[in-house]
């Protein structure tokens, strides 16, 4: 378990409790503090933050409420691994109450990621690249196990997301996590894997060689191949 060695100073004057939450926020954020980092024992922190004892437990438990620490019993808080598992479940109730909801996905996703695409023709460095090549040479190589395919599938567009450099684009796709896998299925079963491919080329292909209008049309057009087959799929069904 890793302890904290960051330098925590005294809290200004005001709701201490609102402060620590603020502060402990702050240092999350910054990444000073990352999951599984231990607390000081509570009187060493009450004595650097200046606070009470019982102001730092109600501070400690407000934290928790919000999902920032862990407390157990006889052990020092711990910072708590942030997951978006609530927001993705909101997200994905109310999509699939709509009869379009992955045909609504693809348009949310061609505002984020033709975009995440461009950054990536930027910032991608090449382990980034590495990494995307190699889903596409197994999506190549192992064309009849559709599950895997589908895993490398959405392996090659989280890498793409971290290649943009960007954490906040990140944030904002991981709740659609399901249901992009849930797209990427109903896709591939309709075609296999070849358009999954000759897309991720496309996109490839444009990030090595820094193009940034190339990157940004490749994901366009990889997009749209997508939302071709699901509306297709729709249309089966209404039939």
């Amino acid at each position: 378990m890793k302890q904290t060695s960051i330098n925590l100073a005294p809290l200004p004057g005001g709701d201490k409790i609102e402060q620590l939450i603020i502060v402990l926020q702050d240092y999350i954020i910054n990444g000073d503090l990352v999951p599984g980092t231990r607390l000081p024992a509570e009187r060493e922190l009450a004595a650097k933050l200046r606070v009470s004892r019982f102001s730092l437990r109600e501070a400690l438990r407000a934290a928790q409420a919000k999902g920032l620490i862990e407390i157990a019993r006889g052990k020092r808080p711990t910072i708590a691994k942030l997951s978006s598992d609530a927001a993705a479940d909101v997200i994905s109730l109310n999509l699939r109450r709509s009869g379009k909801s992955l045909l609504e996905l693809v348009e949310a996703r061609l505002s984020l990621e033709c975009n995440i695409a461009r950054f990536a023709a930027v910032r991608a460095e090449p382990t980034h690249i590495e990494a995307m090549r190699q889903t596409i040479l197994y999506l190549k190589n192992n064309r009849k196990n559709l599950k895997l395919c589908i895993e490398k599938d959405v392996d090659f567009h989280n890498i793409l997301v971290k290649a943009s450099g960007n954490r906040v684009f990140e944030i904002m796709l991981s709740p659609l996590a399901e249901l992009l896998r849930k797209s990427r299925t109903q896709t591939m079963r309709l075609n296999g894997v070849d358009r999954a491919i000759i897309g991720h080329e496309a996109i490839l292909a444009a990030i090595v060689e820094k193009n940034v209008d190339k990157a940004g049309d490749a994901m366009y057009h990889h997009l749209m191949m997508a939302e071709e087959d699901l509306k297709k799929i729709e249309g089966d069904h209404d039939e």
